[in-house]
């Protein structure tokens, strides 16, 4: 079935960094904003009505994200420019109508953090919604609708939950250059560790790095992995269970080896790639 978004650019100097999009046959409005231009959204239409929001970080090779709520919006946004340094663009939702209510962004909230948990990306929120908002079953069907809009905008970004169900017949597979149970498969310009991959912890000898965020940072890695089951321990050794998405190959290079890689180096024949 196709689709068709509209696409509004408030400020035609600034369109990448601020847009508003639509698919105009439903109420959800996306507004899309980084973290420089987001007072820009005041100035429009619906911005301060009941939302759903995702803060991102364009500057990782991880993919990582923040789900949050606002009964008011884009103002709720303020308190995340001073409190979480992360992010670099979000992605807001409403309605044009502002149907939402409180309990109807709990549940977007607690259905948005269940799909990244079970995604490539690394969720940051610190309240991982472990019980479900008791919706009832007449608003339940409305709201599956609403998701499902959402993440269609979300799609248009390049924002997809999918990658544990991309097929993997026919598809060319890299592997690293030294022993390693692993192996990366390119897709739609992502750069796909393959369910079944081996990972590792930061090496103890990371500790001494100049770079002193790199130890910390990987274990967190890992543990998000662990604690969201898009990787267990098997035999003492960290095996992905789900295909884990990266913007750049050396990313999934440094977990496999829990060291600091060229990725493009590290896999074989990968290289050959980026010179085509």
């Amino acid at each position: 079935m196709q689709k068709a978004i509209t696409y509004l650019y408030p400020d035609a100097d600034n369109a990448a960094n601020l847009k508003m999009f639509q698919d105009r046959t439903n109420q959800i409005r996306a507004f899309y904003f980084t973290r420089e231009s987001y007072k820009q959204i005041y100035d429009l239409e619906f911005a301060t009505n009941y939302a759903i929001y995702f803060l991102f970080d364009a500057s990782k090779d991880e993919n990582i994200v923040y789900v949050g709520q606002s009964v008011n919006g884009i103002q709720r946004i303020e308190e995340h420019i001073r409190a979480k340094a992360f992010w670099s663009y979000a992605i807001l939702f409403v309605t044009d109508n502002n149907s939402f209510d409180k309990l109807s962004i709990d549940y977007l909230e607690y259905k948005f953090i269940q799909k990244f948990k079970k995604s490539s990306y690394i969720l940051t929120n610190k309240d991982l919604r472990i019980n479900k908002p008791n919706i009832s079953t007449y608003d339940r069907p409305n709201l599956e609708t609403f998701i499902e809009q959402i993440e269609f905008l979300l799609n248009a970004e390049g924002i997809a939950f999918d990658e544990k169900l991309v097929s993997v017949k026919q598809i060319k597979y890299y592997y690293p250059s030294a022993k390693h149970n692993a192996k990366l498969f390119v897709k739609d310009g992502k750069f796909i560790l393959a369910a079944g991959s081996e990972i590792k912890r930061p090496a103890e000898t990371t500790k001494n790095w100049k770079d002193k965020k790199h130890f910390p940072r990987g274990n967190s890695i890992i543990d998000s992995y662990v604690e969201n089951e898009k990787a267990k321990i098997i035999d003492g050794k960290i095996i992905t269970q789900i295909n884990l998405a990266f913007k750049s190959p050396s990313a999934p290079a440094d977990l496999i080896t829990g060291l600091s890689e060229n990725g493009w180096k590290f896999f074989k024949g990968l290289e050959e790639l980026r010179n085509n």
